[in-house]
């Protein structure tokens, strides 16, 4: 055990040891830096479970008390929107995140980088860790969640600037750029993700780029107006072109409305 992440590897131990004491925990891993061997004593510990689906809902309500059998008492516990669990804080500032997966749903290739602590029949990772693909790229696919969420965010760009809530669309920034970057990660076949704060090694250098050429963004209509531009021409220049390579139908009518919009309502082409 390291002197530098001693808290840590106590919490991985425990996950090791305690969790699959539940039958109904099927298999039990680690993301992020201490899935892909890059931790060091400033790491979050991402324990991620996989469960019977039947159980699905007692660990969405009790995702916290599971949690706190790892960690001791914390002083935060809040859930992830969108998932089964959620991020803990300890006393002393460690971060652990317990998350779990129905097994219906489960995809074991998900993460970039995965170490295995436990697998209940050895099926869920029958070859055991997964080492990380570092951001390699594959073959490219269509990620239609991203396609429509942008196209949204973007189309109520009118809103927002049109009640000059002016906070709210700088914030829509960040939302529309998030679109770009999964359009970017489906460009390259990048269907892996590593933690929340190592995007560097997922994209290309041409993407890096570009998104760090984004226009900057203070609190006026006039440069929120023009980083959304930029973001919006560089996402349907990609978008249309990864359409035609992965052979998928361009969903022009919901495109062309929400140009549409915002060309009569700004007097520019967001094209």
């Amino acid at each position: 055990m390291s002197a530098e992440d001693e808290r840590q590897q106590r919490v991985i131990a425990r996950a090791r040891d305690l969790l699959p004491t539940d039958e109904r925990v099927l298999a039990v891993y680690l993301i992020g830096s201490y899935g892909t061997g890059q931790a060091d004593r400033f790491s979050d510990v991402d324990v991620h479970l996989v469960v019977t689906d039947d159980s699905a809902d007692w660990f969405t309500a009790h995702w916290d008390d599971v949690l706190r059998k790892l960690t001791g008492p914390t002083v935060l516990a809040d859930a992830v929107p969108g998932l089964i669990g959620g991020l803990g804080i300890t006393a002393d500032w460690l971060h652990v995140d317990l998350i779990a997966h129905p097994l219906a749903s489960f995809d074991r290739f998900q993460y970039d980088g995965v170490r295995v602590l436990f697998d209940r029949d050895g099926t869920l990772f029958p070859d055991g860790d997964i080492p990380p693909a570092g951001g390699r790229s594959g073959e490219p696919y269509w990620p239609t969640r991203t396609v429509n969420l942008f196209y949204y965010f973007i189309g109520n760009l009118v809103t927002v600037l049109g009640r000059d809530e002016r906070i709210v669309a700088n914030q829509g920034v960040g939302a529309v750029r998030d679109q770009l970057i999964d359009l970017m990660l489906a460009e390259r076949g990048v269907r892996r993700t590593s933690g929340a704060k190592r995007l560097n090694a997922l994209l290309s250098p041409e993407q890096r780029t570009t998104l760090e050429a984004i226009p900057p963004v203070d609190a006026t209509p006039a440069t929120i107006i023009a980083a959304n531009r930029y973001i919006s021409h560089q996402f349907l220049t990609r978008a249309t072109t990864l359409a035609k390579l992965t052979n998928t139908p361009w969903p022009t009518p919901f495109v062309e409305a929400t140009l549409t919009h915002l060309q009569t309502h700004f007097s520019t082409d967001f094209r």
